[in-house]
């Protein structure tokens, strides 16, 4: 799931390199800035106009798209369910690219990874960025979907009581203090904060599979994980380290937290 600034840069195989930095306070800076320098070859996939569709309803601030809208984006990539990628994004710990590695996943495309550091990493280790944008090359996507990554707000509803939910919202989030992106503070009630960046070192770098295994050490391997956040991005990390970390039975719920609070009987807690 996670290659090094090292490996892509002496690859010498055949991949798709997509790069997914985005802002979420600032939608556009991921385009102007893949615009400005990318690593070559790679092509700008959208969060908010690609890797979501906003014209649904539900869903959150970033609605996850149909499965064969999803199909067709990274078709007109050049990527079908056998292409390798490499997803990279601008922060550290590859927020971004993590929630476009997710939907490779659901479609059934198991050959992708994010690439450790972003392109910080790839900068600061010297390695050569371009502005020229290359063409894109269509193909087919057979999508194969894997319906037990993923689960819908009333499945959350339903199985609250019985599931494990993972919050990946940092703890004043959580808690209810501070709420600056969406329209109620709180958490799902019975939630667990695991804070995204906590997968992370301190040097932005993923952790070890045995560092994961400790940093979840509290949570069962027996029950049913649902990880959510606030808009069904910073989520996909924590989906990522707890598969590294060796649970099995992991979603996501997509539309999160901006998602939960459109549905005006569904509970919500704030604090410990």
């Amino acid at each position: 799931m996670i290659v090094s600034a090292e490996w892509l840069y002496s690859c010498n195989k055949e991949v798709v390199i997509l790069d997914a930095r985005h802002d979420l306070m600032d939608e556009d800076k991921g385009r102007r800035s893949y615009e400005k320098e990318h690593i070559p070859g790679a092509l700008f996939i959208d969060m908010a106009s690609e890797m979501s569709d906003r014209s649904l309803n539900h869903g959150g601030r970033y609605p996850m798209p149909s499965i064969t809208r999803i199909a067709n984006i990274f078709s007109s990539k050049g990527i079908n369910e056998n292409t390798e990628v490499v997803i990279y994004d601008g922060n550290s710990g590859g927020m971004a690219a993590a929630r476009a590695w997710w939907m490779l996943s659901y479609i059934g495309n198991n050959h992708a990874a994010i690439l450790d550091g972003g392109f910080e990493d790839w900068k600061n280790k010297g390695y050569p960025t371009t502005n020229e944008i290359p063409e894109q090359t269509t193909v087919h996507f057979q999508p194969s979907v894997n319906h037990s990554f993923i689960v819908k707000a009333e499945d959350v509803y339903e199985r609250i009581e019985e599931a494990i939910l993972i919050d990946a919202r940092s703890a004043d989030r959580f808690l209810g203090e501070n709420e600056l992106l969406d329209a109620q503070a709180g958490h799902i009630p019975g939630a667990l904060n695991y804070f995204w960046k906590g997968v992370l070192t301190e040097t932005g770098k993923w952790k070890t599979e045995a560092e994961l295994q400790h940093h979840f050490k509290d949570v069962s391997k027996e029950k049913e994980l649902i990880v959510y956040c606030g808009s069904g991005i910073s989520a996909c990390p924590n989906v990522m380290a707890l598969l590294k970390a060796g649970y099995t039975n992991v979603k996501l719920y997509p539309g999160s937290w901006s998602d939960w609070i459109t549905h005006d009987h569904y509970p919500v807690a704030k604090g410990k």
